[in-house]
């Protein structure tokens, strides 16, 4: 993916999801209205610890659940 191609995706994310294993909950961060794009300084002042995390930047903010059952 060229560089224009990569910056053009970039600027429609609207939203980053963290999953914080340190504490065992998902976070989503409305993102919008920030001209920001170091987002591991970003969750680091929001005091996430990048060694305990990962991280995804995307354009909406569902969250598709699924009740699955194990199968046996």
């Amino acid at each position: 993916m060229d560089k224009e191609r990569r910056q053009e995706l970039i600027e429609k994310m609207k939203y980053i999801t963290v999953l914080d294993f340190e504490v065992g909950k998902v976070f989503q961060y409305k993102i919008s209205d920030y001209d920001y794009y170091d987002y591991e300084k970003l969750l680091s002042d929001y005091g996430h610890r990048l060694n305990s995390i990962e991280w995804m930047i995307h354009d909406t903010n569902e969250i598709i659940k699924e009740d699955k059952t194990p199968i046996s």
